[in-house]
């Protein structure tokens, strides 16, 4: 079956026809528990059949009578290029949310779909659990694999895996098609709001970690003063992008991942450890490690810590990859979340995204900076001081307290709202909010609380500020 990937996801008539895909319908998952009443898509988006680029795709109708009613959400897992998209779409599309992390892009696929917010987790005996904080609950949910190299999607050019840039992603036909597409269609103007969770939105701020480390007791007071005073993250990061780190940096570096231990994960420094597939595994059999993981996520509220491993395994199994209508061109290497072949231009990484971010809310874009408090790679203390900095460059003014927002009974965390008076009301332009306990990937590890986020994301109304039942 083949159909024009914008019309099925928005309902409207596309003014071209040379940029199709092939869209099947997921008639099962391997190992999908019963009762499932939604529709399922997936296939690849030809962007460049010249090159042959194609991007791997999953679509998940919400769970309604009308899906159709409800909106569409676009989902990235990491990269700056997803940026690009939104400065093209401004307000003429359906809501659409992202998620930034280092790096041109991980598996909005693996990582998004079954780790995070998609309607399945992959279970260690193959089949799949339902997630019951799933957002398609409340929308139409698309995950890209993008850009090509990620996940499923590829190119039969082998040099285009060279070097790769944001330019290169922002500039590809998926990106223009979607341009075209909105700038043909100005009447479809609808309330369009951007949220970014834990996001890297430039090299000297964002990734400065060492004040979150040091509180969490994570570091010693020496490292501290030397990251303050000899080599800082920022200085590491574009050492790292350059291929040029100096001694002293290395040596700064070095003493941190000393002092933090091998068990401990910069992005969840709370996450128990995995130890299946490690050296650890040698010496006790798997059902015993199984039992222990399982044993730590009930005591401590977590998820799966080997989740990551069972979704490698469910991915590269043949029957999966069938089901979905991927891998169809017998891709050389296997299915994996971010690396892949792609080798990506590091100075890309040291992108300032802030200015174009600060432009987006000039253009009455809702933007909402959301952090996981246990994430120490781009830790809250740094979005908070974006956030208050952005607000302080646009005139912004507080509107009302910083307080508790909750999830439920329970507090979700705490969030600060900026704007200004218009036609004397307040509107809210900017909105940060903290995730109590969660991590880098904050649906992953706070499911219900990210749930809550996004329903008030799409209802464009503020976080709860008092507890509530369901």
């Amino acid at each position: 079956m083949i159909w024009y990937f914008i019309v099925i996801v928005t309902g409207v008539i596309p003014l071209f026809s040379s940029r199709t895909s092939t869209a099947e319908l997921i008639t099962e998952l391997p190992g999908q528990p019963d009762g499932v009443s939604f529709k399922q898509h997936s296939g690849y988006i030809v962007t460049d059949p010249q090159r042959g680029h194609a991007l791997f795709y999953y679509l998940v109708e919400a769970d309604a009578r009308d899906p159709l009613s409800y909106p569409l959400t676009l989902w990235f897992n990491g990269g700056i290029v997803a940026l690009v998209l939104i400065r093209y779409c401004l307000c003429y599309c359906l809501p659409i949310l992202i998620d930034f992390g280092l790096g041109p892009g991980c598996s909005s696929l693996g990582i998004g779909a079954f780790m995070e917010h998609g309607p399945f987790r992959p279970a260690r005996d193959g089949g799949l659990m339902k997630n019951e904080f799933s957002w398609n609950k409340v929308s139409n949910v698309l995950y890209v694999e993008s850009p090509i190299g990620v996940g499923f999607s590829y190119s039969n050019t082998t040099s285009d895996y060279i070097n790769w840039t944001d330019a290169d992603t922002g500039t590809s036909e998926l990106f223009v098609t979607i341009f075209l597409l909105v700038k043909s269609n100005e009447k479809l103007k609808c309330p369009f709001e951007f949220v970014l969770g834990n996001p890297l939105l430039d090299s000297q701020i964002s990734v400065d970690g060492a004040t979150f480390l040091w509180s969490h007791g994570l570091i010693s007071d020496e490292t501290l003063k030397l990251k303050e005073t000899v080599c800082n993250d920022s200085r590491f990061l574009t050492e790292e992008i350059h291929n040029n780190i100096s001694k002293e940096c290395a040596e700064v570096h070095e003493k941190q991942v000393e002092e933090m231990g091998n068990f401990t994960a910069p992005d969840d420094v709370l996450e128990p450890y995995c130890f299946s597939g490690t050296a650890a595994m040698q010496s006790a059999s798997s059902s015993a490690w199984d039992a222990y993981h399982a044993k730590l996520a009930r005591r401590m509220v977590l998820t799966d810590p080997c989740l990551a491993d069972s979704i490698i395994s469910y991915l590269n199994n043949p029957q999966v990859q069938k089901a979905i209508h991927a891998n169809t061109t017998k891709l050389p290497s296997v299915w994996q979340s971010c690396s892949g072949p792609l080798s990506y231009q590091g100075l890309n990484l040291g992108n300032d995204i802030i200015p174009l971010l600060s432009g987006l809310i000039k253009e009455h874009l809702p933007v909402l900076l959301y952090s996981g408090d246990q994430d120490s790679k781009v830790p809250l203390t740094q979005t908070r001081i974006i956030a208050n900095m952005i607000a302080r460059d646009l005139k912004f003014t507080s509107m009302g307290k910083y307080a508790p927002w909750y999830d439920k009974m329970q507090v979700g965390g705490w969030t600060q709202s900026f704007g200004r008076s218009r036609k004397g009301e307040n509107a809210t332009h900017l909105t940060f909010a903290t995730v109590r306990g969660a991590a880098h990937e904050v649906p992953y590890t706070s499911p219900s609380q990210a749930l809550t986020l996004f329903k008030a994301f799409l209802k464009g109304s503020s976080l709860p500020k008092v507890p509530f039942k369901n």
